[in-house]
């Protein structure tokens, strides 16, 4: 398990906090260890958590007509939470580990709290919500105007991690496509 102080050096949203501040938010915070398949975030249920991954993976889906559809996958440093836990409301997704991951875990009623006293970490909450609307413009912008190659291409080159690290059948699903039309565009794309 990695050391508290340590954290701060791998989760990119925790380095621009000053030495005081960054205390303060581990006094309240927690590191935990949990095994592939753990939910973090249940879909039709309240979550309480933010979470910042030190390591590990993690994906948020959804159901239509049964079917498991992705919505983002989460690598390390990244911040695990939905629009909807932030604003005290019910999830509409489940988030999932996909690999034993380690994360730093803090109440959302804590970090509110905090974002209050500390312009710093006020700062942070602007900076994930700035990015959950840019990866939303990603996201639009690829359904809207690209083929399914260009989506594939894109998701490559600006993740080159997932295809290690995420079932095609995910990567499918994300993508908008069949397990099948995503296996001949990997056909097409490495010959």
């Amino acid at each position: 398990m990695i050391k508290k102080e340590h954290s701060r050096k791998i989760v990119s949203y925790l380095a621009g906090l000053s030495d005081e501040t960054y205390d303060v938010f581990m006094e309240f915070a927690i590191i935990k260890e949990y095994p592939k398949g753990k939910i973090l975030i249940e879909h039709g249920k309240k979550n309480e958590f933010v979470f910042f991954l030190i390591s590990g993976s993690a994906k948020s889906y959804n159901y239509k007509d049964s079917k498991q559809i992705c919505l983002w996958f989460a690598f390390e440093s990244d911040c695990i939470a939905t629009i909807r836990s932030l604003d005290d409301l019910i999830s509409q997704e489940t988030v999932e580990l996909l690999e034993d991951s380690e994360l730093i875990q803090i109440k959302l009623g804590d970090l509110m709290t905090l974002s209050n006293q500390f312009t710093s970490i006020s700062s942070l909450m602007l900076q994930l919500l700035k990015e959950h609307i840019l990866f939303l413009e990603y996201k639009l912008n690829g359904l809207q105007f690209m083929t399914s190659e260009e989506r594939y291409d894109k998701l490559i080159r600006d993740f080159p991690e997932v295809l290690q690290r995420v079932s095609l059948t995910d990567i499918a699903s994300y993508l908008g496509l069949s397990r099948e039309t995503l296996s001949r565009i990997r056909r097409k794309t490495t010959k």
